[in-house]
């Protein structure tokens, strides 16, 4: 089974000096998805890989979403590139994984790493999720901070979102952990909501969600025929669309055999 990605037309061309801002931007966009609280774990989530085709004005790119399952959890991977005319002007990579746990009823990250080979100097991030501390390395600079409850970091929010749909959990605003500190989202469940994409039309879950005091908002539109994946997303700044993206290519895999063992010990972070 093969999925489609987004793409987005952006109403607003970023100028060629800020193409690599712009990438990580809409990047961000996508993988903050918004601070949800800890899903049940009562249904797995079956295993996927997909691809986005993103578009942000003259800005193109790709990006790569893999869920896996481990003994215990999850493993998420995230990679964004650009292509195109923005790989004229920035080229590299970022790579995001983090490991997540379920415990009873609940599901929470171990660990979040990232490579970031398009900034210059290449940034590395390393953050390890306890049940009191969130610790570790940002911008060569040492973490420590207290842990919220039900926190998550901005890609294990999107995996706590998709199986907190699937399980019929509420959506309140909640935390995530970016940039060496934690914020805020509200957002609304728009339910029986149409997308359109290349890949056909679905009858999706809108999740609308937004800083607190901050005219910028997102959009995921979540596809229940596609185990919750997400097969649109719309970005807008003061009320006004600036970016729109499709869902391109997708597998999913429900069968699982012999998962490694879900610990932060074997994440990209530590190899």
């Amino acid at each position: 089974m093969r999925i489609a990605l987004l793409q987005s037309p952006f109403n607003k061309p970023c100028r060629p000096a800020t193409l690599y801002t712009c990438t990580r931007e809409l990047c961000l966009l996508f993988l903050m998805v918004v601070a949800v609280p800890q899903a049940t774990a009562s249904e797995t989530l079956p295993a996927f890989e997909a691809t986005l085709a993103i578009r942000y004005g003259p800005l193109s790119g790709t990006m790569t979403l893999q869920l896996s399952h481990c003994t215990g959890g999850y493993i998420y991977a995230t990679s964004l590139q650009p292509k195109g005319f923005a790989s004229l002007f920035k080229s590299g990579i970022i790579n995001e994984t983090t490991y997540l746990e379920t415990a009873g009823e609940t599901v929470r990250p171990l660990d979040y790493a990232s490579t970031d080979t398009i900034a210059n100097p290449v940034r590395t991030t390393h953050y390890v999720f306890q049940q009191d501390r969130v610790s570790g390395v940002y911008k060569s600079q040492p973490v420590d901070v207290p842990m919220m409850p039900g926190g998550h970091n901005r890609i294990s929010a999107h995996i706590a979102m998709m199986m907190a749909l699937q399980s019929g959990v509420d959506l309140p605003g909640f935390a995530i952990f970016d940039r060496a500190r934690w914020r805020e989202f509200e957002f609304e469940t728009i339910p029986n909501q149409v997308a359109k994409t290349k890949s056909g039309t679905f009858d999706t879950v809108e999740v609308r969600y937004a800083p607190k005091d901050s005219d910028k908002s997102s959009s995921l539109f979540f596809a229940p025929s596609l185990s919750y994946l997400p097969v649109m997303i719309v970005y807008r700044e003061g009320g006004k669309v600036k970016s729109r993206a499709q869902l391109s290519e997708y597998r999913i895999d429900s069968a699982v055999e012999n998962p490694p063992v879900c610990s932060s010990e074997n994440t990209l972070a530590d190899q």
